[in-house]
């Protein structure tokens, strides 16, 4: 059974896709219309970011929103 991914999991995950692609906080605003605070507190588990802004991060990222919460559900495996 797959644990759901939480705040924390979903900070993890956008911070791992983030580094992947070579993208900084501060660019990952420029591109979404986010501050760069909010992005830190997203991906310290600080926030828990609506349907809406999960959607605008993983546009930012580059990848679906489907894929962004795969990758959210999988690092909420690997702490279980």
């Amino acid at each position: 059974m797959s644990a759901s991914p939480d705040a924390t999991a979903l900070g993890q995950a956008v911070r791992l896709i983030r580094d992947e692609r070579g993208i900084s906080q501060v660019q990952l605003a420029a591109d979404t219309g986010f501050m760069q605070s909010w992005i830190s507190h997203v991906e310290r588990g600080a926030r828990n970011p609506s349907w809406n802004n999960v959607v605008r991060l993983a546009g930012g990222l580059g990848i679906s929103p489907a894929e962004l919460v795969m990758r959210a559900e999988a690092c909420a495996n690997e702490r279980n």
